[in-house]
């Protein structure tokens, strides 16, 4: 068990956390009961997020630089045509809702925070 306690207090050092053996030890004390599988289930997807996120804006940073102001604004217009169409025309009008939403938050939104970004910076530059 010792190795294991030693494994994980360097892994915490190395992300920058303040953690020594006892504070392992305490930690497995308080939750010595075996996890549900739905526990483990989310604990995976909250794990899967994080990872996501943390790799996410670090390749947010890369993409927002590469796209002009002008081609990210054409894309949001032809997102708006697209989103109006499938709620037009979609025959199951709770799922095109969805479906529309959800990808509108995982991928769109990135975009149109970009934008606002941008026009923040130049407000902010006008003003100074």
């Amino acid at each position: 068990m010792e190795p294991i306690v030693n494994g994980i207090v360097s892994l915490a050092k190395v992300r920058g956390l303040e953690v020594d053996s006892n504070d392992i030890a305490e930690l497995v004390e308080n939750h010595n009961q075996e996890l549900t599988t739905e526990e483990l289930m989310e604990l995976h997807c909250v794990s899967e997020q994080e990872v996501m996120e943390e790799s996410s804006s670090e390749e947010w940073e890369v993409t927002s630089k590469k796209q002009s102001s002008s081609t990210i604004r054409e894309m949001l217009k032809a997102w708006e045509t697209v989103a109006s169409y499938i709620k037009k025309h979609h025959p199951n009008k709770a799922v095109a809702m969805r479906a529309t939403n959800l990808f509108y938050d995982n991928a769109v939104s990135n975009f149109r925070q970009i934008l606002k970004r941008r026009q923040k910076i130049s407000l902010d530059r006008l003003l100074l």
